[in-house]
């Protein structure tokens, strides 16, 4: 009897939690979708595309530079002299070739190096984005699942409490039980119906966040199946974690070229004061096909040269670019110190949250052993008549948020983990992989 009731009220609690999918979708197949259709991520990757040009513009300013212009005229001309009246009508085709090479220019050189840095920056701001792209999908998915077991635990709490509230109303009817009992268990009832329509309304929201990730509406998820593999993190020694950070992660990474850059913008405005020096060489060719004095004239002309110019006063300009070069270097400077000290904070925080989400997970599964003994235990007590349906339900409650807290907490620990790679700069898609090799589909048990 003892076996028969509890397993009446519990039924779906323990086994009604997930569904047999249609269609399903895994984390690598959202994460895919997401790699082609969000917009966040396609805009940084276009905007690496732009700033990877600057190296090549700045290496431009090193090479040299040829043109050619080419040109035909007509010339109608009436020439008028003492005794003489003329009219000439001729063409004129001609063209040049011109050639420049920067022999020295400091400032050419130091965009050459500053081409080579922002290019550099634009790599890792984009590894960075792809870093929050496996945050961001993991995070919503993740959550989505949180919600959907939420949901369904509401669905099976409703069940249960509904099964409770059919017992005590016969039990009232036969004179065993008391409208109290009836009254409680509607009461309770109620609430759960409440319970679940407020997390459907959640579920939805999650799944919607999905769509914007990916542009399309997402089919069943797989889940969470079979025990968690809890592993604390390696090394550890949080300090460890830390100095990685400090050197690894992308945004320090891309930071540091960006202070290369306001370097060398630096050492671009200095190049102000500084003498340039070119080489130039040209040929050209002139056919006029008539002239004032009746014949053709045809030239060729061919030069090559040095060119000097030396900046002597611009008006206090270059000196006023000079500080503020300066002053935007220092700036970018101190946005590194700022992003190290971050990105060790971040590191820290990840840390604790997978040592802490460990311990949780363990706890609550401890917890949850412990709230099934203790219901089945209280079950027992109902039927002896030693216990009353409100401590029923008081049991089966603390049961349902056990096991709605153990579900997030996995849920959590499993983002700590992937928060915790990505602030040292390692996080990629293989660890994405590894998280959804622990996921798959389970039909809910009769």
């Amino acid at each position: 009897m003892r076996n028969s009731t509890f397993m009446a009220l519990c039924a779906v609690a323990a086994a009604a939690i997930l569904c047999s999918p249609a269609r399903a979708e895994d984390l690598m197949e959202i994460f895919r979708a997401a790699q082609q259709n969000d917009a966040q991520f396609a805009a940084a990757r276009s905007a690496r595309n732009a700033a990877v040009e600057r190296a090549p513009q700045g290496l431009a300013q090193l090479l040299p530079g040829v043109n050619l212009s080419a040109g035909r005229t007509e010339t109608d001309q009436d020439v008028t002299s003492p005794g003489v009246d003329s009219s000439y009508r001729y063409p004129t085709n001609s063209y040049s070739l011109t050639l420049s090479q920067p022999i020295y220019r400091k400032k050419n050189f130091a965009a050459y190096e500053q081409g080579k840095a922002d290019a550099a920056r634009a790599d890792y701001e984009l590894a960075t984005a792809r870093q929050d792209l496996i945050l961001r999908v993991s995070q919503t998915y993740l959550t989505a699942l949180a919600a959907q077991d939420i949901h369904d635990f509401a669905v099976s709490e409703k069940e249960a409490v509904a099964r409770l509230l059919d017992l005590t109303r016969r039990n009232a009817s036969v004179g065993i039980g008391t409208i109290i009992d009836v009254d409680d268990a509607q009461s309770n009832y109620d609430l759960t119906v409440a319970q679940e329509i407020e997390a459907a309304n959640t579920l939805e929201v999650k799944r919607e966040a999905l769509r914007v990730l990916t542009s399309q509406r997402p089919g069943t998820l797989a889940r969470l199946t079979g025990p968690l593999p809890l592993e604390p993190p390696q090394p550890a020694q949080v300090e460890k974690w830390e100095d990685t950070a400090r050197l690894d992660n992308p945004l320090v990474l891309a930071q540091q070229q960006a202070v290369e850059s306001a370097a060398q913008e630096l050492e671009k405005q200095r190049g102000g004061h500084y003498p340039t020096l070119d080489l130039n060489a040209s040929h050209a060719y002139n056919d006029a096909q008539g002239s004032v004095f009746g014949f053709p004239l045809e030239t060729r002309t061919n030069q090559i040269g040095l060119a000097f110019n030396l900046p002597l006063y611009e008006g206090g300009d270059t000196q006023s670019r000079v500080r503020e070069a300066a002053a935007r270097r220092d700036e970018a400077g101190q946005r590194l110190e700022q992003l190290r000290r971050e990105s060790a904070f971040s590191a820290r925080d990840a840390y604790a949250a997978v040592r802490s989400g460990l311990a949780r997970v363990e706890a609550l599964e401890r917890a949850l052993a412990s709230n099934r003994r203790a219901l089945e235990s209280v079950v027992l007590g109902y039927e002896r008549g030693v216990r009353n349906a409100s401590d029923v339900l008081i049991s089966q409650r603390v049961l349902f948020r056990t096991r709605r807290d153990l579900a997030e907490q996995r849920y959590l620990y499993l983002q700590a983990r992937l928060r915790l790679k990505a602030a040292v700069g390692a996080l990629a898609e293989e660890d994405l992989e590894q998280v959804n090799r622990l996921l798959g589909y389970a039909a809910a048990a009769p």
